[in-house]
């Protein structure tokens, strides 16, 4: 089941490091992943916008990993049951909500590499692959659609002590 994809723009990248292997790891970090809905695995490729959910998981189609969102499937509360709080009160002493957002980091170091022997820039696509069937129509008020959601997105360089 194809749900939203997302192409970032092109992402220009300081092609010095990257074509001496200068960094030691290579990671897509995506900020505040929303977990609140369906589950799905994100595909990460790099360098193909046009990657969908029958895109093989080959390096040759720029498949660099994936993530899995285990999510809560919606909420089944009364109104306002599943809105997070923000705010702390004092001598609050209960647990943060389970659905606040978290981060996520896939290493790409090797398909990043691969990247920089030819290019000088990368783009990221994400491709949510939703199992039908976990979600029927007329079984859960998720929205399967639109089930990626995240703040904000970087590709991460680590170096090794030393370099």
């Amino acid at each position: 089941m194809m749900a939203n994809k997302y192409v970032s723009s092109t992402i220009p990248i300081n092609s010095t490091p990257l074509k001496e292997a200068q960094f030691t790891r290579a990671d897509v970090h995506l900020h505040e992943v929303d977990h609140s809905g369906a589950s799905y695995e994100g595909r990460i490729f790099l360098n193909n916008p046009e990657a969908d959910d029958k895109t093989p998981t080959e390096p040759e189609n720029g498949y660099a990993g994936s993530f899995y969102v285990f999510s809560h499937g919606g909420c089944f509360g009364d109104i306002g049951h599943c809105e997070l709080q923000t705010g702390v009160r004092p001598y609050d002493k209960r647990l943060k909500s389970p659905t606040v957002p978290r981060d996520i980091s896939v290493i790409v170091t090797d398909r990043l590499k691969d990247l920089a022997k030819n290019s000088d820039q990368v783009t990221v696509t994400i491709v949510p692959v939703v199992d039908p069937d976990n979600y029927s129509p007329e079984g859960y008020n998720v929205d399967v659609a639109n089930c990626l959601r995240f703040k904000d997105i970087d590709i991460r360089l680590y170096e090794a002590p030393g370099q």
